[in-house]
């Protein structure tokens, strides 16, 4: 509900002296001024304090409502020399399988002597706990409208795993999502929607395992 601001004049010398005899209270003008007006508000008749009441409540939940609608989220599961990390990727951040394949991508060829995880190259990522990642993937199974990705990149294993709402969770080998990751971001000036379906295309027959919706792949030990 909208808010409505009040101003009172006060001349500094006044305010001045009203603040030094409050402060020996340890409180302010503000307090008191926002104290008075609670007081104000009490008298009110209780039909209309709690009408009122309800409806600023009512308000403040569908904001809150509308302002989660749009938030979007990826999660992943990196296991990497024998540790599995959990992220959490939201807004900006979030990254849908493209994204994450060509992240991969720039990382392999990059990697060298790097002692730099892959995990580490996610930006603005959150570690989350093993069971708020399942939750979350359970979310996309839901087709909530929130989740833009949930992956699982095992480096030890080679293998690039990608939730789908329908299907369950499609494995394709790293190396094979790098490559389509290539092909669907050479040419420039293509819309993001012609290269997902170029990724998609190069993926089409490259998966190595398919699991049921309800399943999670193999992963190695969290950390």
């Amino acid at each position: 509900m909208s808010k409505r601001s009040i101003v009172l004049h006060l001349d500094e010398g006044w305010y001045d002296a009203l603040s030094r005899q409050l402060n020996k209270k340890d409180t302010t003008i503000e307090d008191e001024l926002n104290a008075y007006l609670d007081e104000m508000l009490n008298q009110l008749p209780a039909p209309v304090y709690e009408r009122v009441s309800r409806e600023i409540w009512e308000e403040d939940q569908r904001q809150r409502q509308a302002a989660e609608a749009v938030r979007r989220f990826s999660v992943f599961r990196v296991t990497q020399d024998g540790r599995t990390d959990h992220l959490l990727t939201e807004g900006a951040g979030s990254m849908d399988a493209l994204h994450a394949a060509m992240r991969l991508r720039t990382y392999l060829l990059r990697k060298g002597n790097s002692s730099e995880r892959f995990a580490e190259t996610i930006p603005a990522a959150d570690y989350i706990a093993p069971e708020v990642f399942r939750e979350y993937a359970d979310e996309l199974r839901q087709d909530t409208g929130r989740m833009v990705s949930a992956l699982d990149i095992d480096l030890d294993r080679g293998e690039f795993s990608v939730l789908d709402a329908q299907d369950g969770w499609k494995t394709y080998t790293t190396r094979d999502a790098s490559v389509a990751a290539w092909y669907a971001s050479r040419r420039d000036g293509m819309t993001w929607e012609w290269r997902l379906d170029r990724f998609a295309e190069q993926l089409e027959n490259k998966i190595i395992r398919c699991e049921g919706p309800e399943t999670e792949p193999p992963s190695g030990p969290t950390m």
